[in-house]
């Protein structure tokens, strides 16, 4: 009976795999009737982490001197049921490319993962904030908002955009890294978008005509102004928001059993 382990870094250990490889695990094929530990080794493998999981494997062994240890180097002198085994396993990055989902790397599928649901989750609390605007005191046809209120409605929203703009870098980097052109794509119109809102937002008390009766400490703002300003910043992030809500789902449909 062959029964298959690959190597977790993170918690150091040894885990039983049935369904999936990549190509940078580590795994050994444990042969229970011939009593043969078969290591093998992905092209795509780490030095630091190959010395870790040998070491681990010598250590083990030791305590089993009936145990023999292989190294499945070449593939003319890997055994024909192991062979089988292994690109059976190797068979779902394959799958994986026809889904046109190209990230191969354990690393950068949990941080991409953590990263595109800060992306999508932060440009509603942005929407949030923007439209909190409408709670401001209407009066004939105009909100009355304090300069103090004003100035962290701006500061708030500006914060969001930055928080933002440094998640779709990192989505740009793992696209790049990882040849992801959905990923480039969609981080780079998110990019653009997002450094327009900041420059727009940058423009503070300037962002409206200020009716008249506005003071230092308390400014009014036409509601057809605000609402205008609201639909456009609205319009705007929708036409990035949609395509990062699709690629978050997709994403978690194909590698949510590479990341839980």
């Amino acid at each position: 009976m062959l029964r298959t382990f690959t190597f977790n870094e993170s918690k150091s250990s040894w885990i039983e795999e049935e369904h999936q490889l990549l190509l940078h695990d580590i795994c050994v094929v444990l042969d229970e009737e011939k009593e043969v530990v078969h290591l093998w080794v992905g092209p795509k493998r780490n030095k630091k982490k190959f010395r870790k999981a040998y070491g681990q494997v010598k250590e083990l062994l030791s305590n089993f001197p009936e145990l023999k240890i292989q190294f499945l180097l070449s593939e003319d002198k890997i055994p024909d049921e192991i062979s089988v085994n292994l690109k059976t396993m190797l068979g779902t990055i394959e799958r994986e490319k026809k889904k046109k989902l190209h990230l191969s790397r354990i690393i950068t599928i949990r941080i991409y993962g953590i990263s595109i649901i800060i992306t999508v989750f932060l440009p509603f609390l942005l929407l949030i904030n923007l439209y909190s605007s409408l709670l401001w005191t209407e009066i004939n046809g105009s909100f009355l908002v304090s300069n103090l209120s004003f100035d962290d409605w701006i500061y708030n929203s500006k914060l969001y955009i930055l928080i933002t703009l440094i998640f779709l870098l990192i989505n740009l980097v793992i696209g790049i890294i990882e040849v992801e052109n959905q990923i480039i794509l969609f981080s780079v119109n998110g990019l653009i978008i997002s450094i327009g809102l900041l420059l727009l937002l940058n423009q503070g008390v300037f962002l409206f005509l200020f009716q008249e009766g506005s003071t230092l400490n308390y400014y009014l703002i036409r509601s057809g102004d605000l609402v205008i300003f609201l639909l456009l910043n609205l319009a705007s992030i929708l036409i990035f928001e949609t395509p990062n809500i699709y690629k978050l789902i997709s994403f978690f449909k194909t590698y949510k059993k590479f990341i839980f």
